[in-house]
């Protein structure tokens, strides 16, 4: 939409990873309270509801975006305690049941943020290929093999793509890639397992977030309950223990799911950076840039991300600071 030229390398179908397996949850402020995060979670939620709204007429895909609020729930006197010290940015309820009937009787408080919003990602993904397509995005299955720094050019396993930019944005393999300059364990991979339910009406539709986990309804009665974080590598896999902690955390936050029948699990790697922030902008190499490391946000950060690095690469000033967010932090020079 900026007048370049776009083409992008996949090795199987956009969004097969850890795109489809999230939840869809757009809370920014229910990951953090204050910082870079925030900010850019803030100015990508802003951008959600056009965004969506274009991808609908782009694709003809609906991709579920609602507004339905957003809720971080405490269970005792001192996540009570830490609800309250962020009473500024939401809404402190002391009685969590009367404003949430399905909530737990045993929930002692909530702070709510009517402004939070979801959505589907896997629907997301289906609609967001077809609108890019439409816009004069081409597609190529082939696996990229390396990234040749000095001509700047992609290495794929079917042939070679000279670039005058290159964007590296390989969710939890983007620095594993040779060449790439970032040392291979800036993003790891963080296992995270997701269950879906199903009820036969609609329980609750504000998302519900704990200290261990958080369910959100879709308008169908579907319900996802997530999630883990685990560090074992490239090891795809939903566990016993995995599912324990989800349904537990689940039943916890609303007694009603108790009886919800279960009906997909899975299992996806989220690009997990130690400060939970993304890589976003120019690297150590010209025209070499790198869009990743977004954690367990990246349905929330994707277009906020998309602007900001476009407005990077072509000389405009992001409407957040970028400089947080710089993957030079992560060089070895660092």
């Amino acid at each position: 939409m900026r007048g370049r030229d776009v083409l992008v390398l996949e090795r199987s179908v956009p969004g097969a990873e850890a795109s489809s397996v999230a939840g869809g949850i757009l809370g920014p402020h229910l990951e953090a309270d204050s910082g870079p995060l925030l900010d850019i979670g803030a100015y990508s939620l802003d951008l959600y509801a056009d965004w969506a709204a274009a991808l609908e007429a782009e694709s003809g895909v609906p991709v579920g975006f609602e507004r339905c609020g957003g809720a971080l729930v405490g269970f005792d006197g001192d996540e009570d305690d830490r609800l309250r010290m962020r009473r500024s940015a939401g809404e402190f309820v002391a009685d969590p049941t009367r404003w949430e009937p399905a909530l737990a009787t045993g929930a002692t408080s909530v702070l709510a943020f009517p402004t939070q919003a979801q959505v589907d990602p896997p629907a997301v993904m289906a609609a967001l290929p077809k609108a890019a397509e439409a816009a004069g995005v081409k597609f190529v299955r082939d696996t990229v093999v390396g990234v040749d720094t000095a001509s700047l050019a992609v290495v794929g396993a079917e042939g070679r793509y000279p670039a005058a930019d290159i964007v590296v944005a390989a969710g939890a393999w983007s620095t594993t890639i040779p060449g790439v300059p970032v040392p291979p364990d800036a993003v790891r991979p963080a296992r995270g397992q997701i269950v879906e339910l199903e009820t036969p009406e609609r329980l609750f539709e504000t998302i519900l977030f704990s200290e261990r986990g958080y369910v959100l309804s879709r308008p169908d009665g579907r319900v996802l309950a997530g999630s883990t974080l685990e560090f074992v590598g490239f090891r795809k896999g939903v566990t016993v223990a995995g599912l324990r902690s989800i349904l537990d955390t689940a039943i916890e936050l609303v007694p009603a799911l108790a009886d919800a029948a279960v009906v997909a699990t899975r299992s996806g790697f989220r690009p997990y950076t130690d400060d939970h922030l993304p890589l976003l902008g120019p690297t150590s190499v010209p025209g070499l840039w790198m869009l990743t490391g977004h954690y367990r946000n990246g349905i929330l950060l994707a277009p906020g991300s998309a602007v900001m690095l476009s407005d990077l690469m072509t000389g405009a000033d992001p409407a957040v600071d970028p400089g947080p967010l710089d993957p030079g932090r992560y060089s070895s020079d660092s």
